[in-house]
């Protein structure tokens, strides 16, 4: 809800009543592209229900956001790219404050809404850790750099960032403004399909990451703790990695060298 308020002033929104489907319900779900279907619900559906309580306490007479669609359609699998074609959307980002959103992305496995809610404070350089403050369910964790991470970071902050207004987050628009998880889907999906032909979301890279770590670690309780999630089973899924082989990598744990 903070973040459709947020959203709101940010329109010139001052009462409830002035929110309409065509100029902000529409746009602000277009906003939300690129993230995962279940999360995108949620956040429709919670705004849903504040106008549906608006309605009922007759302030208004139409809810703007019972028309959106919670869900683009069946969820296709995630397009997992390699390390190389990570390399090749890094060298054709449009600017350096994309190239390095994607590099925290594809590099720490961040989602979006983490990346740009990073602030100067939540980097230790020296100790090469990032520290995500209330992320999903309200939880911080910290996740580590690699030496590219930290070194490119490091030399957006010095040389890059926009120098303007007072927020201390790191990623901003030349106006102070912070930026927009739609303008980085936008340039990303463009530069996947015009290099590889697929298409690709912030999200994905986060998957891209989590996919190439299990790959190499076999390690699923290792890369569910960087991803900040709760369970094994939601690894599971994030990774399409089945019981059985979770089973079998357990089980692995205890053979005998």
């Amino acid at each position: 809800m903070l973040r459709f308020a947020r959203y709101a002033a940010e329109h010139g929104v001052v009462y409830i009543q002035d929110i309409d489907e065509t100029s902000h319900a529409i746009p602000y779900k277009k906003q939300l592209n690129g993230m995962a279907d279940n999360t995108v619900k949620s956040y429709i559906m919670r705004i849903r229900g504040l106008f549906t309580f608006a309605i009922d306490q007759q302030w208004m007479t139409h809810n703007p956001f019972s028309r959106i669609v919670t869900r683009e359609g069946v969820s296709e699998p995630p397009t997992i790219i390699t390390r190389d074609q990570l390399n090749t959307v890094l060298y054709h980002a449009r600017n350096y404050t994309l190239y390095t959103i994607y590099l925290v992305g594809g590099d720490a496995g961040l989602r979006i809404s983490e990346i740009l809610n990073l602030e100067l404070d939540h980097i230790n350089f020296e100790e090469r850790l990032l520290t995500v403050r209330k992320g999903k369910g309200d939880k911080t964790r910290h996740v580590p750099m690699t030496p590219r991470l930290t070194t490119e970071l490091k030399k957006y902050i010095a040389t890059h960032r926009p120098n303007v207004g007072k927020s201390n987050h790191i990623f901003l628009m030349p106006t102070g403004r912070i930026v927009q998880p739609g303008f980085v889907n936008h340039d990303l999906k463009a530069i996947a399909q015009e290099q590889f032909g697929v298409k690709l979301t912030s999200h994905m890279l986060r998957h891209s990451f989590a996919t190439t770590l299990y790959n190499q670690s076999q390690d699923m309780l290792s890369v569910g703790k960087l991803l900040g999630h709760k369970s094994i089973s939601t690894t599971e899924r994030y990774l399409h990695v089945s019981r059985e082989q979770s089973r079998k990598l357990i089980e692995g744990l205890n053979k005998e060298q």
